[in-house]
């Protein structure tokens, strides 16, 4: 399938990092503004809608995707990643010049409609253009644009933290995020010509097929409970063992970096025929058994640290799962719909783990919160067994998508 379609560039190392790149600028749409939070609260007089300025583009992925993917799988996955791309950039420019808090949330609007147009293309055409162990490696590395694009801000937290630097927080990624749409225009193959109306029956057969469900269910669980750590854990450990939130924050990112490590060993693994539900087991004990833990008295902060990264990593683990999304597809020409299926449930964890993790803890304890680790956790065990033992496709119908994954049964 990879090289059927597309030019020389064809499922190249160059143009996986290139599709990546743009995916983890087009996430990083959410967590721009996070440094600059406190300055733009100040500025528009947010008050208690401060918090919208950070969801509004996830909302739009939450309620859009699949609708996305469904033009995926029409007019082809490059255009609408370079549309995104254009449509997340006038978005930035648009806040970067924002006078009042109404413009400011509508500009986020239009970065959200950009941003579900890479995330839904990008996986697609990552699929697209790569088969076998390469296909797994490439959808691990993408498995991990989410964590990855939350630990690129606070890599330049400290120059937007200088009043009157917000703006910059927009039109910095707009830069960015434009010279990579510039080199995704020359460098990234296009899809083959495909009968139209092979491509109109996707949206209804992902819709019929109960394998994205389950899978999508999967990643909503992960990123429900996973977000809803990263989003806590900061008040937690500064309470808990006297630090300042700023030292407590690190902890997050250097869970961040595992998470990603977690979601890059799960391609190789696949290679060696490590069984995903295997996969998916190892995750989750290191999820579970941090998680829980994290509510004990522990020796100290250097140790609840350690505990917090061993969640990170084990989240990253189950994540990395994102390489069995080809065995759910319906079809070769359901691949957009399927991943749109996919990413908007996943975003469905993401809106409601962080205020779920507040709620759970308002009355001052860990025990709530890690029944939510423990539950959403077996639901994960469940969905992948679900995936792969009984909504996988035959072989033949994964051949038509690509190449049956080397552990899948």
């Amino acid at each position: 399938m990879a090289d059927s379609d597309g030019t020389a560039d064809q499922g190249s190392w160059p143009s996986i990092f290139l599709i990546y790149a743009i995916g983890v600028l087009g996430a990083t749409t959410i967590s721009q503004v996070i440094p600059v939070i406190g300055q733009l609260a100040g500025v528009f007089r947010a008050g208690p809608q401060v918090g919208w300025i950070i969801s509004s583009p996830s909302a739009l992925v939450a309620i859009g995707a699949l609708f996305t993917g469904w033009i995926v799988d029409r007019v082809g996955d490059k255009l609408v990643l370079l549309a995104g791309s254009a449509i997340v950039v006038l978005g930035d420019i648009g806040a970067a010049l924002a006078g009042t808090f109404p413009m400011l949330l509508t500009m986020r609007i239009v970065e959200g409609i950009g941003y579900v147009g890479i995330g839904v293309a990008a996986i697609t055409m990552m699929i697209r253009i790569t088969q076998g162990p390469r296909r797994n490696l490439a959808l691990t590395l993408w498995s991990s644009f989410i964590p990855m694009s939350f630990a690129l801000p606070f890599l330049v937290a400290g120059p937007l933290s200088q009043p009157g630097r917000w703006p910059w927080a927009f039109n910095g990624h707009a830069i960015v995020l434009g010279a990579l749409l510039l080199v995704g225009l020359a460098r990234l193959p296009a899809r083959g010509s495909e009968p139209v109306t092979s491509r109109n029956a996707g949206l209804a057969a992902v819709v019929r097929s109960p394998g994205p469900y389950a899978l999508g269910l999967c990643f909503a669980c992960a990123a429900f409970v996973q977000t809803g750590v990263v989003s806590t854990l900061p008040h937690l450990l500064a309470s808990r063992y006297g630090v300042s939130i700023a030292e407590a924050s690190s902890v997050g990112t250097a869970g961040m970096l595992l998470n990603i490590v977690g979601c890059l060993i799960v391609g190789p693994m696949l290679n060696r025929r490590v069984r995903p539900l295997s996969i998916a087991i190892g995750g989750v004990c290191f999820t579970i058994g941090a998680g829980v833990a994290l509510g004990l008295s522990l020796p100290g902060f250097s140790a609840a640290a350690a505990v917090s990264c061993a969640f990170f990593f084990g989240s990253g683990v189950i994540v990395g799962l994102w390489a069995l999304l080809p065995i759910v597809a319906p079809s070769r020409q359901s691949l957009g719909a399927t991943s749109g299926m996919v990413t908007q449930l996943t975003l469905w964890g993401v809106l409601f783990g962080p205020p779920a993790a507040f709620a759970a803890q308002a009355g001052g304890q860990w025990l709530p919160e890690a029944r939510n680790i423990v539950i959403a956790s077996l639901v994960i065990v469940l969905g992948i067994w679900l995936v792969v033992h009984k909504f996988a496709h035959t072989a033949g119908s994964q051949r038509a998508v690509g190449e049956q994954l080397p552990s899948a049964h």
